[in-house]
């Protein structure tokens, strides 16, 4: 693929997962209960993947069968703990905090990988820990004032993102599908989010949720997660996971555009933080691991 059409994939990716945000936010404001939301949302991209997957014979009930037990646990921490937990926040938090929030995910991958994984860290790791620990100290404090309970919920989702990704490798091998895992996962995901909805909402999809909801399910799920598998595989993970300094400043503008939403000198100055130590991370870890080790995605997570 050439460079110009490996950057426009990059602009696709960022932009789609970028405006998740917003998406999640425009639901909840229209009235949609949150984890009943969450769940239409897995259950119907997973289930369109699943579908796709074994209709072109890229996935056989065999093969689900075989990953199926443990793309339940996975799932425990990709789709019921990270996304129930942005989607309780993103009812009292602003999606441009959520994002910038995010960013920190690959910062927090790495501390488990140290933890988990026996990772060995160096200088310029120990750096890039500071500043994005400062960095998301900032974002957090104007929020932590008003919000403490949706910020301990964003707080989650970073936590059960990061530990997702380092359960990843320890779950499956290289020789496995990401596209079907993720799709069990997701689907799987959705399910348990639904029994949960069940039992502590009162289910409500207004109608004026309907149209950001297909947008997380087509634009999100479906063909920002293509998108960035495809970018992984052609441009590699250390590019294709810039992304991750970008979907912010994307959801903060758009934040403030449609829904009128601030942001602090301090939340700025803890963003460029935060994404400069993901940055001195990622390129810390360029010559030597996996994607997982990276701190990026070990499949692409639409957000």
């Amino acid at each position: 693929m050439g460079n110009q059409k490996i950057y426009g994939l990059f602009i696709l990716v960022s932009t789609l997962f970028g405006s998740t945000f917003l998406a999640i936010s425009l639901g909840l404001k229209a009235g949609a209960s949150p984890l009943f939301y969450a769940a239409l949302r897995f259950t119907t991209a997973g289930g369109i993947l699943l579908t796709v997957l074994i209709l072109s014979k890229r996935a056989s009930f065999a093969s689900i069968r075989s990953l199926a037990g443990r793309g339940i646990l996975f799932s425990l921490f990709m789709t019921v703990g990270s996304f129930g937990c942005m989607f309780i926040a993103q009812t009292r938090v602003d999606s441009g905090f959520m994002a910038r929030f995010d960013a920190s995910g690959p910062l927090v991958t790495a501390l488990f990988a140290v933890l988990f994984l026996g990772k060995r860290l160096s200088l310029a790791h120990f750096a890039a820990f500071f500043l994005g620990t400062t960095g998301t100290f900032l974002i957090a404090s104007p929020a932590a004032r008003a919000e403490p309970v949706y910020l301990i919920a964003a707080a989650g989702t970073v936590l059960f993102y990061a530990a997702g990704n380092v359960l990843y490798p320890l779950l499956f091998s290289d020789e496995e599908n990401p596209v079907l895992i993720s799709a069990i996962q997701a689907f799987v995901g959705g399910i348990i989010l639904l029994g949960i909805a069940l039992g502590t909402e009162n289910l409500q999809f207004p109608s004026a949720a309907f149209w950001p909801f297909l947008y997380l399910v087509i634009g999100g799920s479906i063909f920002g997660h293509t998108a960035a598998l495809i970018l992984v595989r052609d441009a590699g993970p250390v590019f294709a996971s810039g992304w991750l300094y970008v979907s912010p400043v994307i959801a903060t503008v758009l934040g403030v555009w449609v829904l009128d939403e601030s942001i602090t000198a301090v939340g700025i100055c803890g963003t460029i933080m935060a994404l400069a130590g993901v940055f001195i991370l990622g390129r810390t870890e360029e010559p030597t691991v996996r994607p997982q080790d990276l701190g990026a995605p070990a499949i692409p997570q639409d957000r």
